[in-house]
């Protein structure tokens, strides 16, 4: 549990400092449909590489001692990048964690390949569609397969200091 919370705050940490330095927008992804429901961060709108950073399949159960949830970290590349829409192809780290006494977690690597759409008036919020491949192991064995995500994300917009509101 202490590594995943050192890698979070690293992620974070880059993330903002990435951010900082480039003058980009941050966004939040709110993923409610697809094999994996959850919240993202993504580091920018208009750019061609932002950092993605999403949790999914977060379970509590009624014993404290149990429950599991996924992490992602992706590097993306927008392929195609129009006004309205973006294609992305990326490449991170996944996690599955789960909170039990055994601690049998699964680390490995996610490719996620996907759309945003941006149909409304406003564009700093738009329409996400993904699919990424995944393969993921531990000391019993390993997992792969395919996970899809449809949702909205919505970014920020980030003002000069000197602009007034």
């Amino acid at each position: 549990m202490k590594s995943l919370l050192v890698i979070l705050f690293l992620g974070v940490n880059f993330t903002y400092t990435f951010c900082q330095n480039l003058n980009l927008g941050p966004g939040i992804g709110f993923y409610p449909t697809g094999t994996e429901a959850g919240l993202g961060f993504r580091s920018s709108k208009d750019s061609k590489f932002l950092i993605d950073v999403r949790v999914t399949k977060f379970n509590i159960y009624n014993n404290p001692k149990q429950g599991n949830f996924n992490t992602e970290t992706s590097l993306l590349y927008r392929i195609a990048y129009y006004e309205r829409v973006r294609l992305h192809l990326g490449l991170g780290f996944r996690g599955e964690w789960t909170i039990t006494a055994n601690q049998n977690d699964r680390l490995g690597v996610v490719m996620p390949l996907g759309v945003e759409a941006f149909p409304f008036p406003f564009q700093n919020a738009g329409l996400f569609f993904e699919v990424a491949p995944y393969f993921t192991s531990n000391s019993s064995g390993q997992n792969y397969g395919l996970r899809t995500v449809a949702g909205f994300a919505f970014y920020f917009i980030k003002k000069d200091r000197n602009e007034k509101i």
